[in-house]
């Protein structure tokens, strides 16, 4: 019995450290966009959140110029999901990253306007995050744009 006893509890030992510690529910959501200014090496840098990456190939994918980076800023906000949302003045898209070991990997590149967008902003709409661009205002997921007018 005693054996039996201790083989248990060795075995209940081993399962439980086995399985993975969640926190939940969690919620990721930045409340306010960040606007942030590209260096001459095109990174950025948000103190705040503690934020930093690389933007040129990006700027390369949205413009087709290596060099496209220099003297402009982006915007970036995190959904709840963890899913980070960038654009920029003159951008066709949005681009929706999400973190993985020490990278942002683009999840999605979500078509806003063939004419780019003049003065975007990011605002926070559970559950999605709203992107303002003069007049025209849409929800947006990490799947695309969820609704709105265009």
């Amino acid at each position: 019995m005693k054996q039996l006893f201790v083989l248990s509890l060795i075995l209940f030992s081993i399962i439980t450290a086995c399985s993975t510690l969640t926190l939940q529910p969690a919620n990721f959501a930045w409340p306010l966009e960040s606007v942030l200014p590209v260096n001459d090496e095109g990174n950025v840098l948000e103190d705040r959140y503690s934020l930093e990456f690389n933007t040129k190939a990006m700027f390369f994918e949205e413009f087709q110029d290596s060099l496209a980076y220099m003297d402009r800023e982006i915007r970036v906000i995190r959904d709840n999901q963890g899913f980070y949302f960038i654009t920029g003045s003159n951008f066709k898209n949005i681009y929706v990253f999400k973190g993985v070991e020490g990278k942002l990997v683009l999840d999605n590149k979500i078509f806003i306007s063939e004419f780019g967008l003049q003065t975007p902003v990011f605002n926070q709409r559970e559950p999605y995050i709203e992107l303002v661009d003069g007049k025209n205002k849409m929800n947006l997921s990490s799947e695309g744009i969820e609704g709105g007018t265009k």
